[in-house]
């Protein structure tokens, strides 16, 4: 998933334990849980309820639309206005119920029977129903929609491909057969599925709505959901979201959720300026939208007051320098390798405090299928900084001299440390780099296209706990250009990915992950630079945030003492 830091896929602690619960889907198992109680007390007491907060965010949203929206900051607020089937539990990896109150897969692994709440309306009052599901699904599938989440049906689900190309009218494996029986049936098993269905892609829609104000204005300045936080209003600077009286869910203490009245999000560019109103109390957390800035980090971690604020979260998540494979000189694998051996990953990490690792591919090392050190370098794959290799390389490539290149990037000051870095080593091999900053949003349009950056920097936060959305997401072919933004493409490296979509055996899949991996790497659309590990700020007197794995800040959850409201 996109992020002012990096592109979607939210970010997860995965384990093998946590990956055997995603492939226990296929099996003819029942998933019955109708409890609406969601986290609540804590050690701080029963909750305060009501209260506003203000929250800054250093880049605009950019889609509202659940079926576009794909970066981290707008996923921050569609996820608190749309609700999906299934979602995590807590800060783990285990699917607990949504607007689906249970489940069932068919021993074959092919078809998702989902029973749906009978409670839940949309804020408007129209009743959320199957149909609800089957037109977001078909919206995602509408290449007049142009949703990034296409390939997440298409074509694992039955008739996506002829719905995608035109051929059939609807599609034929999505089904309503009364109002709260949705069922979804697939072309082959897919062990992760239902993680697939957390994503805010496949959250219910109310199309009469969509109908009367149109695609763009659903995707910019209005929205309507079921879930916990209402869209109140949206400028250029900022977002006010309401608490939803009518949401169905509980606490243990039978307090309906969300608990605050208001949330504010405040587009806010300064990095100094955003620290200032968290020490001046003004701000609820510097959480999944800014984190703690590296300008500021030394600062919170010296100070007794706020290094008991922070929190520290590893994530499944990387950093990458992209290169177009389709534009020149990427189109030249030597020129790519070459940019290997010239960044000096270990400085980048620095210039971020220390907070994360080099990386040496692009799954992360706490997600099943990320190959080890010593079978990198027995596959030769294994890059150092080595600036004198990286001159030779561009040598026998036919650049003795270097060139003159263009590396686009967001204008957040942490992806413009990173620019001028990556900059200042490939003056080293003798290439000119042009840094071209703009905001998220429009870095973002450019980068989908596919056909304009040379070069960019970007990063993916994990979507859900499997290989699969990072490799397949980001090198098969089939996810050019809004996703494969690298323009990669590698009949082999395709066949490997497409086979471990579907196959239920782990050991193989992971087997073809390997495979995949060391064959992207030699071929080098990227130079993964680092795994960041998350420094979030929480006030003393908020409570009920955790990091989910693979969820946004937790906002309906949250709350806070009396005497705190803000705004």
């Amino acid at each position: 998933m996109a992020s002012n830091q990096w592109k979607k896929g939210l970010a997860v602690i995965a384990s093998v334990s946590a990956m055997g619960m995603l492939l226990a889907g296929c099996g003819g198992t029942t998933t019955t849980t109708n409890n609406t109680t969601a986290p609540g007390g804590t050690a701080a007491g029963q909750p305060h309820l009501g209260g506003n907060i203000l929250l800054d965010s250093n880049a605009n949203w950019k889609d509202f639309d659940p079926a576009l929206n794909y970066d981290t900051v707008s996923n921050e607020l569609v996820t608190e206005m749309y609700d999906t089937l299934v979602t995590y539990k807590g800060t783990t990896a285990e699917i607990r119920p949504k607007l689906a109150s249970s489940w069932t897969v068919s021993a074959d692994g092919l078809t998702y029977t989902f029973n749906l709440r009978k409670d839940v309306t949309f804020w408007n009052g129209d009743k959320m129903t199957a149909q609800s599901f089957v037109d977001e699904f078909q919206r995602v599938l509408d290449p007049k929609v142009a949703s990034p989440g296409e390939g997440f049906l298409d074509p694992i689900v039955q008739g996506s491909t002829d719905f995608n190309k035109g051929k059939a009218t609807s599609v034929s494996g999505l089904s309503a057969p009364d109002p709260y029986t949705f069922v979804v049936k697939l072309t082959k098993p897919e062990p992760f599925f239902l993680a697939v269905l957390a994503m805010p892609f496949f959250a219910a829609v109310d199309k009469a709505y969509i109908d009367k104000v149109g695609n763009k204005a659903f995707d910019s300045t209005t929205a309507m959901g079921t879930g916990p936080f209402e869209l109140k209003s949206v400028t250029t600077n900022q977002a006010v979201l309401t608490k939803n009286p009518k949401y169905f869910e509980t606490d243990s203490f039978g307090n309906h959720l969300p608990y605050l009245d208001q949330v504010t999000i405040r587009i806010n560019k300064n990095d100094q300026v955003d620290a200032l109103n968290f020490q001046q109390g003004q701000t609820a957390l510097m959480g999944n939208l800014i984190g703690i800035p590296s300008s500021v980090y030394p600062t919170f971690k010296a100070n007794p007051t706020y290094s008991k604020l922070i929190q520290t979260v590893p994530q499944n998540s990387v950093f990458y320098v992209g290169l177009n494979s389709k534009v020149k000189p990427f189109d030249n694998v030597l020129v790519r390798q070459a940019m290997e051996y010239a960044v000096n990953k270990d400085k980048i990490v620095q210039l971020m405090n220390g907070r994360g690792q080099t990386a040496d591919q692009p799954l992360p090392p706490g997600l099943p299928g990320y190959v080890s050190k010593s079978d990198m370098q027995a596959a030769g794959v294994e890059y150092t900084l080595d600036t004198a290799k990286a001159k030779q390389l561009l040598t026998q490539a036919g650049f003795p001299n270097g060139f003159t290149t263009t590396l686009y990037v967001a204008n957040t000051p942490d992806f413009l440390k990173i620019a001028g870095s990556v900059q200042n080593d490939l003056a080293q091999i003798g290439v000119k780099v042009n840094i071209q900053q703009s905001d998220w949003n429009t870095f973002l349009d450019t980068n989908e296209k596919g056909n304009v950056q040379p070069m960019f920097l970007l990063g993916w936060f994990q979507d859900f706990p499997d290989a699969s959305d990072f490799l397949n997401t980001l090198f098969n072919t089939n996810q050019q250009p809004a996703n494969n933004s690298s323009m990669y493409s590698n009949p082999q490296v395709d066949s490997w990915l497409n086979k471990a979509q579907t196959d239920t055996n782990q050991a193989e899949r992971l087997d073809l992950y390997k495979q995949a991996t060391i064959q992207i790497m030699k071929d080098a659309p990227w130079v993964p630079e680092y795994y960041p590990t998350a420094t979030m700020a929480v006030q003393s007197w908020t409570h009920g945030y955790y990091s989910n794995p693979s969820l946004p800040d937790p906002l309906q959850y949250m709350w806070i003492d009396a005497g705190h409201s803000q705004g």
